[in-house]
């Protein structure tokens, strides 16, 4: 009552209250702001439709196509224009920036200028006569993830990256998965601990994924690397994986996601392995590409990976290279010892 007398007044010929400054009737007043409201969660809901890094680039993507002189919304013919215009731009980025364009239409409720031919036929004209992107970073397989264990000092530092890159090896984590663990996410299990992934790139409603961290003998054992790094770090929950300042204090937020690849590359150097085409992914490329080289079956692999599909590993499947002599001789003593004995 006193809110009401305050800012709204009675018309001597009508027994409904107006809102003074905005000359609205109360309800009206209520309506727009319950509207607000609305518009509100409308957009946090939007919002988190995607993930953070996804719209920190589209934004970025949006922004470089209005600097170049674009618009939303566009024509088809514009935005072939802008395909065919940048020449310093990789195809995959170029790929991306459509994705971004695209999005933008479709939240507005624009037509999406992206779909029509003319665009498409321009993309594809720009993929044959440039080819393939350059090279994706280079697996880090087995055999180089143990030479560079094995040169990692047992200071506080190289005892968190050498459980970082351990665990990121054998559960074939992405960045933002391997940053992500907390110490809740740790089961023990008979062969070693089963890892929950609350959330990851194929995984936006956090229906959540587990895969084994096994237990291994040796210095490459991921288990017993996490274990002495909880131990030395005292962390009994939140983040696993945490940034040490200068004085040697464990910080109690995760490390950001790009700090897997400074690692990564930083342990490479001083192993003596190239680090130029190394990134966070080499980690979980390089377990696919061991274990094919291994002779695992695709659907175990992918029961680690993840993937959606066997196709997606093909690419794993391709870079691990043809058999070796030894595997070749292994495939055909197999099948003769399959055979009857009359038959030899």
């Amino acid at each position: 009552m006193i809110a009401t007398q305050t800012h709204a007044s009675v018309d001597a010929d009508s027994p409904t209250p107006v809102h003074r400054q905005t000359g609205l009737t109360l309800p009206d007043v209520l309506c727009n702001r319950l509207h607000n409201a609305l518009d509100d969660r409308i957009a946090y809901y939007l919002q988190a439709s995607r993930a953070s890094a996804t719209q920190r680039a589209y934004a970025t993507d949006i922004a470089a196509f209005v600097s170049w002189g674009g618009a939303i919304p566009a024509e088809p013919q514009t935005v072939a224009a802008y395909l065919a215009s940048s020449d310093n731009l990789a195809v995959s980025t170029l790929r991306r920036r459509l994705a971004a364009i695209a999005d933008a239409h479709q939240t507005c409720g624009h037509h999406d200028p992206t779909k029509h031919p003319l665009v498409r036929k321009v993309l594809r004209g720009i993929r044959r006569v440039r080819g393939v992107d350059a090279q994706p970073p280079e697996p880090l397989d087995g055999a180089m993830l143990a030479h560079l264990i094995a040169t990692i000092p047992e200071d506080l530092f190289g005892i968190r990256d050498r459980a970082l890159l351990l665990v990121g090896f054998f559960c074939a984590l992405r960045r933002s998965e391997l940053v992500g663990l907390t110490a809740e996410d740790l089961q023990p299990s008979p062969a070693g601990w089963m890892v929950t992934i609350r959330r990851s790139k194929t995984d936006q409603y956090a229906a959540g994924h587990w895969v084994a961290l096994p237990t291994l003998s040796g210095p490459m054992c991921p288990v017993s690397a996490v274990r002495t790094w909880l131990d030395a770090a005292g962390i009994t929950t939140g983040p696993i994986f945490r940034a040490i300042d200068t004085a040697g204090r464990i910080q109690s937020t995760a490390l950001p996601a790009q700090s897997v690849g400074i690692v990564l590359r930083q342990r490479a150097a001083v192993a003596g392995i190239g680090a130029n085409r190394l990134s966070a992914h080499s980690l979980r490329s390089g377990f696919a590409v061991s274990a094919v080289r291994a002779g695992v079956s695709l659907p175990l692999i992918q029961a680690v990976t993840r993937h959606a599909t066997l196709a997606g590993l093909e690419p794993y499947v391709r870079a691990a290279g043809a058999p070796t002599p030894a595997q070749m001789a292994r495939l055909i003593d197999q099948g003769t010892s399959a055979l009857p004995e009359a038959s030899l």
